[in-house]
């Protein structure tokens, strides 16, 4: 099994902008007042273990997490179900706010230092696993349509569907050639399928998964990113770490977790696990003054300004797979 060592100078406020950020989670909270109600959303057990035992919870932005017993995999529950969750997607102002603002803004620099990147980690894997002169490749849960942009330089003559979307379609000055939102993929016709922060979103990871291994071919390949519990900035920062936004981010599995999840669907091998956390470090040394008892955190990453050691951990943190990003080929048997 792979796992990378990646250096970036990705920075957060070149793909969240302070002013733009805090007008969004401002029309969020309103949103998840107006949008979802309380008495709509259900209660959730483990999305992984299926148990009801839980470490902790703590409250986001007016919604529950709770952190399960076995796993510590972070989840929100009460949730919004399927039909809720595209709904809030579609009327949130937040959303709209992302699409035409944020994104506006960020697009240059995400283009170039996220999606892209991402886009070619997947084709270096593609092309060593599959053969097809003409690739079939569905993108699940998108929330944004900057991947389908970028797979029309990365893969120009695949098919590339969307699956399931999470964004309002008018908003998108784009001619998106889009599968209707209940329809799925026949078993065994794609090559690849593309879960960028899908699992997050997802109202029953489970379901997701298994769905895409269906939809596989025999050796096709699935690229998961996912944000994890297990990673160092919550397990620093606990709530104060900025990971958990409800609804857009219903579960946050541990590195155990997601493990146990791939274990569970039965027909995966796992190519490459990967911690890369390119933002891990700054966002503790953001948030560090919020937080009590992180003196030889706040020694390590501030105070002993050594900037070999900092390079070191942050190596460390990628090297043992603690990092809070994380992707993920798995390889349909």
């Amino acid at each position: 099994m792979e796992r990378a060592i990646i250096h970036t100078d990705l920075k957060k406020q070149e793909i969240q902008p302070d002013k733009l950020l805090e007008k969004y989670l401002k029309l969020l909270k309103d949103d998840i007042f107006e949008l979802l109600p309380i008495e709509s959303l259900l209660e959730s057990t483990c999305p992984v273990s299926g148990e009801s035992d839980i470490r902790n919870t703590f409250n986001q932005i007016g919604l529950k997490y709770k952190i399960s017993k076995t796993y510590q995999n972070i989840y929100l529950s009460p949730r919004p179900d399927a039909v809720l969750l595209k709904r809030f997607y579609v009327k949130s102002k937040a959303r709209k706010f992302w699409l035409t603002k944020i994104w506006e803004a960020t697009m240059k620099v995400r283009m170039k230092k996220i999606i892209t990147p991402q886009l070619n980690w997947t084709k270096s894997f593609i092309n060593q696993y599959c053969e097809n002169e003409i690739l079939q490749i569905a993108e699940y849960l998108p929330n944004h349509w900057g991947y389908y942009l970028g797979a029309k330089t990365i893969f120009p003559s695949s098919n590339y569907q969307l699956i399931d979307i999470l964004f309002n379609q008018e908003l998108s000055r784009e001619k998106i050639k889009l599968l209707k939102v209940s329809d799925q993929p026949r078993e065994n016709v794609l090559d690849a399928a593309l879960l960028f922060e899908a699992i997050d979103r997802a109202q029953n990871p489970q379901t997701l998964l298994k769905n895409v291994s269906n939809s596989l071919k025999s050796g096709g390949l699935c690229f998961i990113t996912c944000l994890l519990a297990s990673g160092f900035e919550f397990k620093t920062l606990g709530h104060h770490s900025g990971i958990a936004i409800p609804p857009e981010r219903m579960n946050l599995l541990s590195f155990e977790g997601i493990n146990e999840l791939i274990k569970s669907v039965g027909c995966f091998e796992i190519l490459e696990f990967s911690t890369p956390g390119v933002l891990d470090i700054p966002n503790v040394l953001s948030q560090l003054p919020r937080v009590k008892n992180l003196d030889f955190i706040n020694y390590i990453l501030n105070e002993r300004h050594d900037k070999e050691l900092i390079d070191s951990f942050h190596e460390f943190l990628q090297l043992n797979r603690l990092g809070t990003f994380g992707r993920i080929v798995l390889k349909r048997k």
